[in-house]
């Protein structure tokens, strides 16, 4: 108990800076002397009320969403190396979502990004019904398949939008292409507000899942044995991944591996139970993306770096350091 108390101490402190470290990172520096105490209006309250303070809440939210989700995605499977994006959900989600992008012009509903969310989730949801049948083998759910059948879904969906992107207009193609290597710049307060209730439903349902996701991690027939509806409960678990996911990639595009890393830090640090696991999930996974960009507006300015871009350079060595020390996964 008191290792997990420091644990959150740190983790809020974590927090706090990583909300301050990024509104002071970019071209312009921001006093928030300036901000907080001068009544009158001036260029740095404009940037940092209409510029940077939206896209700190969109990083905090989406960071936090993905984080949740991986984290929800290694309990539902009981297996550490899987994440959305791993099993194809996010590959789905992104396709579907480049699909009203290019669709856009000939269907004017799909200006509207709630469509264009919409679209996101229906294809998180599909590839995740497909990779959940064909991996399961007398009626249980083959991890390794799994994976194998979320490599296959991750290159057809790429190959998707590849012809989308040969088929795209050439704003469609800029597009398209900034929004697959996953930037937080085009955060808006009207988005922010749209969405944020999307956004703070995994703090919401947390307390109520947490619990029979433990049970869950006894193994499905034990799971049953003890009285719990095992196919129901992975029916919602497996919506509210589609739904966490779909918006976030539909709003900032593919960012990858932070539902990956963030999980398993947190679980070498204060174990297994979900009742405090999904939270400080939550809270790292918001606390690292929003740092992450911060450094990302700050390593070339006057330009940035896509977050997607930068998180997936992070990522991808835990991966391989998590396949190292787990050795086969059964």
């Amino acid at each position: 108990m008191r290792k997990e108390i420091v644990f959150f101490i740190v983790l809020g402190i974590f927090f706090v800076l990583s909300i301050i470290l990024n509104s002071q990172m970019g071209v312009m520096r921001i006093s928030f002397h300036d901000i907080f105490e001068n009544p009158a209006e001036t260029l740095e309250k404009t940037v940092f009320y209409e510029l940077r303070l939206p896209r700190i809440l969109l990083s905090l939210l989406v960071g936090g969403s993905l984080a949740w989700s991986g984290a929800l995605s290694q309990g539902l499977f009981r297996n550490p190396i899987v994440e959305p994006g791993l099993i194809g959900i996010t590959a789905g989600a992104a396709l579907f979502a480049a699909i009203a992008i290019v669709l856009g012009s000939h269907l004017p509903f799909l200006h509207n990004l709630f469509y264009i969310v919409l679209f996101s989730f229906v294809g998180g949801l599909l590839v995740c019904v497909i990779a959940f049948i064909t991996a399961r083998t007398n009626g249980k759910t083959m991890i390794n398949h799994l994976l194998l059948t979320g490599v296959a879904i991750n290159i057809l969906c790429l190959s998707g939008i590849g012809i989308l992107s040969y088929i795209a207009t050439e704003s469609q193609l800029r597009s398209l292409s900034s929004w697959n290597l996953g930037s937080l710049s085009g955060a808006n307060w009207p988005n922010v507000q749209k969405f944020l209730i999307i956004f703070l439903l995994p703090l919401l349902v947390s307390p109520f899942i947490a619990k029979p996701l433990n049970v869950l991690l006894l193994g499905e027939k034990e799971a049953a044995h003890v009285g719990l509806k095992t196919e129901r409960i992975k029916i919602l678990l497996i919506l509210l991944i589609c739904l966490s996911v779909g918006s976030s990639i539909a709003l900032v595009g593919n960012i990858g591996f932070v539902g990956l890393f963030v999980p398993h830090i947190i679980r070498l640090v204060i174990g297994q139970d979900n009742r405090t696991l999904l939270f400080a999930s939550y809270i790292l996974g918001a606390s690292v993306l929003c740092l992450a960009d911060g450094i990302c507006r700050t390593v070339v300015q006057p330009t940035e770096i896509p977050v997607g871009v930068v998180m997936s350079f992070l990522g991808a060595p835990v991966f391989i350091s998590l396949l190292r020390k787990r050795g086969n996964y059964q």
